[in-house]
Parts: structure tokens; sequence; C-alpha cells
């Protein structure tokens, strides 16, 4: 199955679709905040295997390239996309850009276009075959630093909250954002509002799922499905989305945070009137808990020093209490398999310049709940928009209770089904 990747193109919406379920494998935990989840996808023809990681912190898709120099683009997954042997491969634009990822310093691209080949896990009675998806992409030509180094995947694709771009200048602070000068041809990335236009993913069921098994080193990520064993679950939280204080960088998925404490010292307390909204955020391409430079800068202190629980407040239970998740030692304390730290076991919480009144975690946390990303499906019979309804969180089945407040009922994305 070719999906294209004119989003003008005619709509083909299938309610009946099962979905879209993806192995996830995982690389050796370092100690640079990405993730160490990552899939296997095919770019080009012939299908060019590169490991990506899929990314809910970032709004473009890029992947380390034959662009690359020797001195240039080491990083641990050490693959590359050798654009010259596909046959499916064209330019969008030549000109070399400047891509943010915050941090980390830019990356140097130019801009192609090609296909992303996924094989998919049978979901059900029929298999589906792999599917490829057409789509812009930036082709890495040169980054460098020791977090690059230390990056076990070849590539991203991103799945933002949003894909409306702000109107402010890209040139102002961006997280994992996309290129911060204007270019001649507008790039298009739309990964799974794509899924959505060829049918692949219902409308019915606008979801983006990730659950992972750290025992075993697997996962799944799945688009449009649900995984029914979490149907019964009373212990969950909706995260409703609200876009962050800063334009550029609406696109991450954030819900308003009310309180953030290590033991008795509350960093962050309820709001009010005079103080300014705190936000929580779940990236599946990080693993630390990274954000406003304060608030990480003693968390890390706090929690290196006395090993005592981090308690976050956000959300809504049925019953209008607080939700409230509560992280012992035993998850943010983390032994550095690779990379410059190998052999250390490092409290992980980092300050993120840039990102004031923020709290942002990934893998850290994440692998420890069943993650759900809502959209709404708007439909005409021209296009498709998605619009971002919020994230849902779910304690992992006979895992720690990480989420420590209950509800009196089954999530609604359950009921809906």
């Amino acid at each position: 199955m070719l999906i294209g990747g004119n989003m003008k193109k005619s709509v083909l919406v299938n309610d009946n679709a099962t979905g879209l379920s993806i192995s996830l494998d995982r690389g050796p935990y370092q100690n640079n905040g990405a993730s160490p989840w990552y899939a296997y996808v095919g770019v080009g023809t012939a299908a060019q295997t590169l490991k990506f990681s899929f990314d809910t912190g970032s709004n473009f898709i890029w992947v380390t390239s034959s662009l690359c120099k020797v001195d240039t683009c080491h990083h641990y997954g050490d693959q590359q996309f050798i654009y010259q042997l596909s046959s499916s491969f064209s330019w969008v634009d030549q000109q070399t850009m400047s891509v943010d990822f915050g941090p980390w310093g830019s990356m140097a691209v130019k801009t192609g276009q090609d296909r992303l080949t996924l094989t998919p896990d049978a979901l059900g009675q029929i298999d589906t075959g792999p599917i490829s998806l057409s789509s812009d992409l930036y082709l890495a030509q040169a980054y460098e630093g020791v977090q690059f180094r230390e990056l076990d995947w070849d590539g991203g694709i991103g799945i933002p909250s949003t894909t409306e771009l702000s109107e402010v200048s890209f040139a102002a602070f961006s997280y994992r954002g996309i290129a911060t000068q204007q270019t001649s041809e507008p790039t298009s990335f739309h990964f799974f509002q794509s899924l959505v236009e060829q049918g692949v993913v219902s409308a019915k069921c606008p979801y983006v799922a990730f659950l992972t098994n750290l025992d075993e080193g697997n996962g799944q990520v799945e688009f449009g499905h649900l995984n029914q064993d979490y149907r019964n679950s009373r212990e969950y939280l909706f995260l409703p989305w609200q876009p962050y204080s800063i334009p550029s960088v609406a696109y991450i998925w954030t819900s308003p945070l009310t309180s953030f404490s290590v033991g008795d010292k509350k960093l962050i307390g309820e709001p009010n009137a005079e103080e300014s909204t705190y936000f929580f955020s779940l990236d599946s391409g990080s693993s630390q808990f990274k954000g406003d430079p304060s608030v990480m800068n003693e968390a890390f202190l706090l929690t290196s020093k006395n090993g005592q629980d981090v308690t976050i407040e956000l959300g809504k239970t049925d019953q209008d209490e607080n939700g409230k998740l509560v992280i012992p030692a035993s998850i943010y304390d983390v032994y550095i398999e690779q990379g410059e730290d190998k052999g250390e076991v490092i409290s992980q919480f980092a300050p993120l310049e840039g990102l004031d009144d923020l709290v942002l975690v990934g893998s850290v946390l994440m692998d420890y709940l069943y993650t759900v990303y809502e959209y709404e499906i708007i439909t005409t019979e021209s296009e498709t928009s998605i619009k971002p309804i919020g994230m849902w969180i779910f304690n992992k089945l006979n895992g720690p209770k990480v989420i420590v407040t209950e509800q009196s009922q089954v999530a609604r994305i359950f009921q809906l089904r």
C-alpha cells in the first residue's frame, strides 16, 4: 500500500480500519536525554532499513544521510540513508538549512522526498503487509556533539500535537523544531494524518499508543488501535491538551501541571492568578525529566542527595480530585549502559534553557505506563485535518502503581469503543 504525501489528495476514510502496530526495540540507555527506543523503518526504493524514533516531541521527519562527511554525523545508531541508491528519491530543496535540536545544538539538512516503508505487526485476522508513506524528509549532512554521538537511532518521525505552524519566527528557541530559516519550497510532514487519509487508521480511533517492556527490551507503537487489556482499568489519568505558552514550541504535547514535589519540598505549587501556568509533557523521543532550569536543577540535587519520591499532580479524576503520580528513586535513578557516563547510576533530571514553566519527560516514566495520545479527526471530501485532544496514561498491568489516584469509571476512550 502506498500512501501519498500530498495532503490535498482525495480522502479514503475507512471506519473499519484495524490500525497499525509497529514493533519497538531498545538500544542501550545513554545519558544524553534521548529515548533508547526505536523501530526499524525502510527508506527509499529498494528500502534501506534504518532505526527511527517515533517522536511526539518534534514536528518533522529526518534521517542521517550520505550527505554527511567523514567527520560529521557520528552517532551510536551508526547507519545512514544513501539517497543515491534510491530510485524513488527526489529533491525538494537543495539549499542547506539549520534545524534546531534545542540544547543539543543544530543539524544542517537538505530537503528531499522518498518512501518510508513500515512493516506492521498483525492486528487481528489480517496482516496488511508493508505500508509505504511518501513524505518529505530532512537529510542530515552535519551534526556533532556528545549527545548526538550517544543517539541510538538514525532518524526521527515526528508525531506533533498539531501540524499548524506558528506565526512567530522559528529563529526563536525551538525544541526539536522545524527549520529556523525559510525555504523556497514548503515542506510537508503529516505522518499520522496520512495514515488516516489513506484508510490505515480509522477516524473513529484517532490514537497513537506506546507500550514497552523493559525486561524483554521490546514494545509497540500503535496507530488507530487501543490495547484492550486496559479497557477495565481504573488506574488512569486524562491530561487535556493545552498549548505551551511559548508559541514556537506549541507542537509538543502539553497539559497544565498542578504541582511538582521532591519529598516534602514543593518545587511547583498550586497555580494562582499571580503565577504563570506550568505545563507537563510526555515526549516519546526523550528519556529524562527535562525543562524549567530552576525546577530541574533543584530536583536533580534533591533526588541525588536523598532519593525521595517525586510527586506530580495534574489532571483530574472523575470525582474532580487532582490526579497524582508518585515516582520513586527506582524509576528516576537509571543505570547508564553506554556513553561517557557508562557504569554510573544517575538521577534523570536535567535543565533545558528556554523551556521555562515546563516539566517534560520521556521513556524514564513512559516505560512504567501505557500512554495514549488522542486526536480529533476532521474530514471533508477533499482533505483531513487533525486536532489534539489530550494524553491518557494508565498504570502498566502488574507494574508499580505510579498513578496513585483511581477513577470510578473506565476511560472514555474504551467506553466509546
